[in-house]
């Protein structure tokens, strides 16, 4: 059955879409009893476990944001205690870049959702994988997400290394997707909230169909790109 917005037009048209920029509020985790004993090394995830990562928040570039890392199948991310441009490198390294040229501390990113899986991260810089370093151990913090850490990475990707700051689906496909400006006050704001959705398909851009679309499906596509909710689009600029 068509949607309401397939009967209303005669033809269809590219989806719209309009992100918000403002945050949730988030109550603060429960503390657990602070420790004076050095960080323990962080216990390696489970074989069943893989870890992803992906920079996210705003404003930013495609080479910076707050670091979010997905284990035991949930995105959570990481608190700035302890950190260093050590950890920086080895967290870059993880999205393809080079290395980090700085990090963040206070959310200043914006504050994340859901787990803190690491804190007290201590980490030479030369690890292969941020489970290598010392910390509290996976989901073990006394952080709130106001100390949300986010990177700053060279602008210099590992060479052959393809998938950075993108979402893979249950079928294992990588999605990159993206926002194209075209209201003429669109263009002019960094970060782009609102523009015709694209998706990149085989070195290519293609946009979306919005038969059938509703505010769920906004609402994905906006997390996806690091925002927290969606807005209603005036589908008038977009005919």
């Amino acid at each position: 059955m068509r949607s309401s917005v397939g009967v209303a037009r005669a033809r269809r048209e590219p989806l719209a879409l309009l992100c918000s920029l403002w945050l949730w509020g988030v109550a603060a985790q429960p503390s657990t009893p602070p420790t004076t004993a050095p960080p323990a090394t962080a216990p390696g995830p489970s074989p069943s476990a893989r870890l992803r990562f992906r920079l996210a928040g705003y404003p930013r570039k495609h080479n910076e944001g707050r670091i979010e890392v997905f284990y035991n199948q949930e995105w959570g991310t990481v608190c700035d205690d302890d950190f260093t441009l050590a950890n920086a490198h080895v967290l870059c390294r993880h999205l393809g870049f080079a290395g980090a040229t700085g990090w963040a501390h206070s959310a200043k990113y914006g504050k994340g959702l859901g787990r803190i899986w690491l804190d007290n991260v201590v980490c030479g810089g030369s690890e292969k994988s941020i489970a290598d370093c010392k910390s509290r151990g996976w989901g073990n913090s006394d952080c709130t997400h106001e100390e949300d850490a986010g990177v700053v990475c060279k602008d210099e990707r590992i060479p052959g290394f393809v998938d950075s700051n993108v979402i893979e689906t249950e079928q294992n496909q990588v999605e990159e997707l993206r926002l194209r400006p075209v209201v003429a006050s669109a263009r002019r704001r960094l970060p782009v909230t609102e523009g015709i959705v694209e998706v990149r398909y085989k070195d290519s851009w293609a946009q979306i169909c919005d038969e059938g679309w509703d505010s769920r499906s906004s609402r994905v596509v906006c997390g996806m790109m690091g925002f927290p909710a969606e807005r209603k689009v005036n589908r008038n600029f977009y005919k």
